[in-house]
């Protein structure tokens, strides 16, 4: 309800009128100011590969006016970098898919990255917590790493996540950022977030190696190789050279079989030294007589000095009796 005065005799006021003017005016003027320096502030573009989305809700006050504010300075968007890059660790094809920053109201924020593991292997396996991120060149030691279960063959997506302490300029800091897969002391896979940054890994190859070896009633069919950094720790420099063996028993093999285990396997490598199989590509086989097996993980693995190229020589011997005549295979890896 409105209340009035009662009535006075109306006198014109010329003084007051003038000055209503006068702040007219200067309203006028502060308003051209003020759109002036707002056409001729800097804009900056994002990356190619990155996006900014506006994190400030519809409705809220921008800083500057009376409700909540970001200190001054600090990254207020979201961004979103498609990084696309693979490396391969563990037998794994490991690809950061993209990295998403997002600001909080303190000036700092978190950051999601999320990653596709394949698993080329036909176990199923989770890749180990041997990996970190590095920021700066330090280590976060808050970073959390999601490494799911894969089916052998199969895929599966991850993620690693952290907090920012100190935001000021996303695309900056992601530029900072990588992920490492392995310690110092091992043979590491670095995928870094800049773009412009290339992945350090050591991609595994396939081998056209054949060849076969008869020992008495054994016959040992090399039908192909790899050759992959080890990914063993404290192994760095060395790689696995691994052949897929296929054995078949002859018609002289007595009754209750014969037994093939990796150790039956040596190769000298390049540079003369004597390897025999490792442990770790187990082969343990009762072989009957006119039987043939080719178990996809009988591989007879060797642990050699990278590069892991020139000749070798393999030899297969079941016989544990002195002067027996050992047959070999050479081969060389390009």
């Amino acid at each position: 309800m409105y209340q009035f005065e009662s009535a006075q005799p109306f006198k014109p006021r010329r003084s007051l009128i003038n000055h209503s003017r006068t702040a007219v005016g200067a309203v006028a003027i502060v308003a051209v100011a003020v759109l002036g320096t707002a056409c001729g502030g800097k804009t900056g573009s994002p990356a190619a590969t990155s996006t900014s989305v506006d994190q400030q809700p519809a409705g809220q006050q921008s800083a500057g006016h009376s409700g909540a504010s970001q200190p001054s300075g600090k990254q207020k968007q979201s961004t979103v970098r498609t990084i696309g890059k693979t490396g391969w660790f563990e037998g794994f094809d490991i690809t950061v898919d993209k990295a998403t920053v997002v600001p909080d109201e303190l000036g700092g924020g978190k950051l999601t990255i999320d990653l596709t593991y394949k698993n080329t292997t036909t176990d199923n396996k989770t890749l180990s917590t041997n990996s970190y991120l590095q920021v700066g060149g330090s280590v976060d030691e808050a970073a959390s790493f999601d490494n799911p279960a894969v089916p052998g063959k199969g895929s599966a997506t991850g993620k690693i996540t952290t907090s920012i302490h100190s935001l000021d300029n996303a695309e900056h800091w992601l530029d900072t950022v990588a992920v490492v897969f392995g310690q110092a002391s091992d043979n590491q896979t670095t995928i870094p977030l800049d773009a412009s940054g290339k992945v350090a890994s050591v991609q595994p190859r396939t081998l056209n190696i054949t060849g076969t070896l008869v020992q008495d009633q054994t016959t040992i069919q090399i039908t192909g190789a790899t050759l992959q950094p080890s990914y063993t720790k404290n192994e760095h420099g060395k790689m696995e050279l691994a052949l897929h063996v296929k054995i078949i028993g002859g018609a002289g093999i007595s009754e209750g079989g014969l037994n093939i285990f990796e150790d039956y396997f040596t190769v000298k490598t390049p540079d003369g030294a004597l390897v025999v199989a490792d442990g770790r590509g187990t082969i343990n086989e009762l072989l009957d007589r006119n039987q043939t097996i080719d178990n996809p993980k009988n591989n007879a693995i060797f642990v050699v000095p990278s590069p892991g190229t020139g000749t070798y020589v393999l030899t297969y011997n079941a016989s544990k009796e002195a002067g027996v005549v050992a047959p070999t295979l050479s081969f060389t890896v390009s």
